[in-house]
């Protein structure tokens, strides 16, 4: 049996050093290759470069392994690699780890989460790991824990059009109580509109505000293992379709 081949990307950009981290702890489950954007594209959710050419370029990494960088988001990095850029069709594609956990509604605006996605409508299982700290450059914990669920992944599967979504506490492996099979949790965000003016006195608008929370009351959530200081390990699918509201909408009048 050939070792496994596995794609890593992130939203942090080529250089972070939770890419780095994940890579190194993966390389012991096989091939490794990484595939990230050259710059950071937090929040840029299920993005799709269609109005503007991409590029890509090697790259050397902190610790001397090369890795491909491209002007695109995560999303487009996974659909280029898949597209012809590799040789070799991936085994599974790894996105993370993420400066800042991605739990609940983070899902729909996360380019970490967006990564391991787009391998799934690839047809390929797909894991996203986030370290919950935007402070910590400890990624060793966050990538060990991705190490552990990768390697299950890589032996039993995933069903069709789903991903793991993993959020790591950002505490020593000693501190972090153990791992929770979670639901998505209620994220609580404190946007706040920033209006400023330009020189020639035109407004401009920054979306602000303080970090968002979430409620830890709810057991059995991400947001409430991560309070609890365990690790969260979502399964998520692609299809979000509402069953129990197709059945109330048949009864309406709709025309």
């Amino acid at each position: 049996m050939p070792e496994p081949y596995i794609l890593i990307t992130n939203d942090d950009g080529v250089g972070s050093s939770g890419i780095l981290a994940l890579k190194q702890a993966l390389q012991r489950l096989g091939e490794v290759v990484v595939f990230a954007p050259e710059h950071n594209w937090s929040a840029a959710g299920h993005t799709k470069t269609l109005h503007k050419p991409l590029r890509v370029e090697r790259c050397t990494l902190a610790d001397g392994d090369m890795a491909y960088a491209s002007s695109g988001a995560p999303s487009d990095c996974v659909a280029l690699a898949l597209l012809g850029i590799l040789d070799r069709r991936p085994d599974i594609v790894v996105s993370g780890i993420n400066r800042g956990e991605n739990v609940g509604h983070d899902i729909t605006y996360s380019g970490t989460v967006a990564g391991a996605m787009e391998g799934v409508v690839f047809g390929l299982p797909a894991v996203s790991v986030s370290l919950a700290s935007f402070d910590s450059d400890d990624f060793g914990p966050a990538a060990s824990h991705a190490a552990g669920v990768v390697s299950q992944v890589l032996e039993h599967g995933l069903p069709p059009n789903t991903f793991l979504n993993v959020n790591v506490p950002a505490k020593p492996l000693h501190q972090i109580g153990g791992v929770r099979v979670t639901r998505l949790g209620r994220r609580l965000y404190r946007d706040e509109l920033v209006t400023r003016r330009d020189p020639r006195g035109r407004p401009y608008y920054w979306i602000g505000g303080d970090v968002p929370s979430g409620d830890a009351t709810i057991a059995g959530t991400d947001i409430w293992a991560l309070a609890n200081d365990w690790v969260s390990i979502t399964p998520l699918r692609l299809d979000m379709t509402d069953d129990p509201l197709i059945q109330t909408l048949e009864q309406w009048d709709l025309g």
